[in-house]
């Protein structure tokens, strides 16, 4: 369950866990941009969880290939002594620990930003989570001396030795990698989900506008107002309204990645566990030890083999979701694919594999525009309204059509000027 099984030792492929290595130093060189939101906390989470599944599967890497070597080719490793495979059992056994518990400071990271939005941002700093990161990891580290007294070097079939396990120990498992956390992780993910929608329902029942149940006179207030904070200065209301809007995305695509982690995880672990449990219950390994060919029958031989390949399902699924860590954050984070995409863009030119491409500049550009065109208090036929009239070049005659059910609104030069006038004797304070 924590990836602490002989059984399978030999049967990690090389070239997936290299691969493994690669997707996840590829997350943490993302998650290491400063425009993936650097002040949140989530992120501080998201690396450490990246640093700690490299390390583990480095370690399972070294593990496996050193025992493949003395096994199998028969040569004399010099550093599988006692005190390397101890080391190694536990720095591995402890990342692995520190990669589960890690999922669970983000998500009560996330259920306080969502249940108290206004205290969070003092409760919750990026220097405090940096520092929960690191009591954690080094609190998981302490559990896990305890597998000194359970490793060591063991002898094989062959008389070679390898790093191994004298005895499991399942409290351990259960406590750092498995049950506990996975029940933690579920009860968050539930309380999560629900206070989340309860969040956002009640947001949009309170502040959403809609103007066609709005007077005339105060649409053509809203109409005006818009427009003018539309050519206001940066430092205006509107910047403020882009920002806090780019921020609640930011937000909610880290939630989706952070969701789609806790939901990979449980998947993929509870499996794994219903299998440790099994296999703990009945040693399919005791049932071929010290008996002949003649006094083994084909029901033996059968359970066997079932026994055998659901260990190698279970490490598998064990090192699943340190692999797909990089797609779910492709598929829920649409920054995250971006700052890939652009990485890779510029690592292309860079070594002259590709050319640069200017039509970028005008494409960026002209979502700027877009962006500042369509103030985000306002809805959908506000946006196509100011959109298709704001123009910077037309001076003197400016004409702006609203279509409502039955209601359509035409300024001239002199309408515009009156309502102009109007809007600013309503906007200065009494």
């Amino acid at each position: 369950m924590n990836s602490t099984m002989n059984s399978s030792l030999l049967m990690t492929s090389t070239c997936s866990i290299k691969h493994r290595i690669l997707l996840n130093t590829l997350c943490l060189f993302v998650l290491s941009r400063p425009r993936l939101s650097d002040k949140s906390t989530t992120v501080i989470f998201l690396r450490f969880l990246a640093i700690f599944d490299i390390l583990a599967i480095t370690l399972k890497y070294i593990r496996a290939e050193l025992n493949y070597q003395s096994i199998v080719k028969k040569k004399d490793i010099i550093i599988i002594t006692s005190v390397f495979c101890k080391t190694l059992y536990v720095g591995m056994n402890a990342s692995i620990s520190i990669t589960m518990w890690t999922i669970v400071l983000m998500s009560l990271d996330k259920v306080v930003a969502v249940s108290y939005p206004f205290k969070a941002g003092i409760w919750i700093t990026q220097k405090r989570a940096f520092y929960v990161c690191c009591f954690t990891s080094l609190l998981l580290l302490i559990v896990n001396l305890h597998f000194i007294t359970l490793s060591g070097v063991r002898p094989a079939s062959n008389n070679q030795k390898y790093c191994g396990l004298m005895e499991d120990s399942s409290i351990i498992d259960i406590l750092t990698a498995s049950v506990l956390p996975i029940a933690i992780n579920i009860a968050i993910g539930v309380i999560l989900y629900r206070t989340s929608q309860t969040s956002f329902n009640s947001y949009t029942n309170e502040y959403r506008i809609d103007l066609q149940s709005l007077p005339i006179d105060v649409m053509q207030k809203e109409l005006i107002s818009a427009r003018y904070r539309c050519q206001s200065p940066p430092n205006s209301s509107l910047t403020t309204d882009t920002n806090q809007a780019i921020k609640r995305r930011t937000n909610a695509q880290v939630t989706r990645m952070l969701l789609a982690v806790t939901l990979s995880l449980i998947i993929c672990y509870i499996p794994n566990t219903i299998i440790f449990l099994h296999t703990r219950i009945n040693n399919s390994q005791q049932l071929l030890n010290g008996r002949s060919c003649f006094e083994l029958s084909d029901n033996d031989i059968k359970i066997y083999k079932i026994k055998f390949y659901s260990i190698v399902i279970q490490d598998i699924l064990s090192d699943l979701p340190h692999i797909i860590n990089f797609f779910l954050y492709c598929l829920a984070g649409k920054k995250f694919r971006s700052i890939f995409q652009n990485e890779v863009y510029h690592c292309f030119i860079q070594n002259r594999l590709i050319q640069r491409r200017h039509q970028q500049c005008f494409i960026h550009y002209g979502s700027l525009n877009r962006e500042f065109s369509n103030p985000i208090s306002l809805n959908f036929s506000q946006r196509r309204v100011l959109s298709g009239n704001i123009s910077l070049e037309s001076q003197k005659a400016t004409t702006v059509s609203f279509n409502t059910l039955t209601n359509k609104l035409i300024f001239n030069d002199e309408n515009h000027n009156k309502f102009i006038n109007e809007n600013d004797e309503f906007l200065q304070p009494h």
